[in-house]
């Protein structure tokens, strides 16, 4: 989004007051449990005042008791702040699970118990159906677990203790805190009860992390039944909106159709608002000088990677046989096109077809390419 780097500085602080209000918000309410199901941090760009920060903060909340099952970002390794060789000293309300193996921890002054596990480098790859599941020595009984849910995994995410809403809720947890997934998420079983959730990311970080961001505050009622609600903990949101400018003709145009879906999506001043356009524009159009005039918000940025011009390429191709180099050429790239399986590769000669015509046509040529 080219943020400069005063702003990347106030993101980093934003992690770091998203957290500590989350802490807050522990206390207010006056919880029993926290439940953090990993990646509390990401291990590589780990900055070596953050565990402190992590430590202090967590140990204000007792005698509320902690439990973190590291996940595949935080994970159990040299180095890691969790590891026992590294000598961390964890407050003594706060349980770091340090085993690849479930294992059970009785909570006798709240009645119930905790099962999880840590992620070792490289993450845990076994179904959870395979994992030996300790028995719970209590009816109310929470479950850890940084894993990927079957049929809702991001492209971009790695597998790990895969695992169906059916085998979840199967197990016989009262409840499920689950990691992994940046998204709000909620499972229920047959009957329409809360088995399990995804609370995401507590802080949006680039615009695969957009919309609201929360904390899960819940409670386990005397007849069992599980309720949760979400509490927005982050400073500000990362907001991206799509809109297509087919149809526009002009600049004027396409700016106020711009305008009307930025002030749609609701953002605040606060927030990063990334405008992705699409559809084709007319050659009256440039996007390099498309602009919202006395923005308001923390960062607005305008991506056209995805635009493309109004050309008509199977009716130029067509036209192929009265032998004009602007349809030869559109034909035999789109021959080309067609021979390739790699999407990548396919989206390249697409590029390359409307650059060409942009130059044999005289128009100026834009790039397509938002970084």
């Amino acid at each position: 989004m080219r943020l400069s780097e005063e702003s990347k500085e106030a993101l980093r602080r934003d992690l770091r007051a998203a957290f500590e209000r989350a802490c807050a918000l522990a206390r207010e309410e006056s919880v029993d449990l926290v439940l953090i199901p990993g990646d509390l941090f990401d291990h590589e760009s780990l900055q070596h005042d953050t565990p402190e920060l992590i430590t202090r903060l967590l140990a204000d909340l007792a005698p509320a008791r902690v439990f973190i099952a590291p996940g595949n970002h935080d994970s159990l390794r040299p180095g890691s702040p969790y590891h026992p060789r590294q000598g961390a000293r964890w407050p003594e309300n706060v349980h770091v699970f340090t085993s690849p193996e479930l294992e059970c921890v009785n909570v006798p002054e709240l009645g119930c118990s905790v099962t999880g596990m840590a992620h070792v480098h490289g993450g845990v790859k076994e179904r959870l159906s395979d994992l030996a599941i300790p028995q719970p020595p209590t009816d109310i009984s929470f479950l850890m677990l940084h894993g990927s849910r079957e049929g809702f995994r991001p492209i971009e995410k790695e597998c790990v203790v895969p695992f169906t809403d059916a085998e979840l809720v199967s197990l016989g947890f009262t409840y499920t805190a689950l990691g992994h997934y940046h998204s709000f998420a909620q499972i229920v079983d047959d009957s329409g009860l809360t088995r399990a959730v995804y609370s995401g990311c507590i802080q949006g970080r680039g615009l695969d992390e957009t919309g609201e961001k929360s904390v899960i505050i819940g409670e386990i009622g005397s007849d069992g039944r599980v309720s949760v609600r979400r509490v927005e903990v982050a400073p500000r949101r990362l907001i991206s909106v799509e809109t297509s400018l087919t149809g526009c003709a002009t600049e004027v145009g396409a700016i106020e159709r711009i305008a009307s879906a930025v002030a749609a999506s609701g953002a605040r001043a606060c927030d990063i608002v990334n405008v992705v356009l699409t559809g084709s524009t007319a050659s009256g159009v440039k996007s390099d000088t498309l602009s919202l005039e006395n923005q308001n918000y923390f960062h607005f940025s305008i991506d056209p990677s995805r635009l493309r011009p109004d050309y008509d390429l199977d009716e130029i191709a067509a036209a192929a046989g009265g032998g004009s180099v602007r349809s030869m050429f559109v034909k035999r790239l789109m021959e080309m096109r067609e021979n390739l399986d790699d999407a990548e590769e396919r989206e390249v000669v697409l590029d390359a077809i409307y650059y060409g015509l942009l130059a044999l046509d005289g128009r100026p040529l834009e790039p397509r390419d938002a970084s």
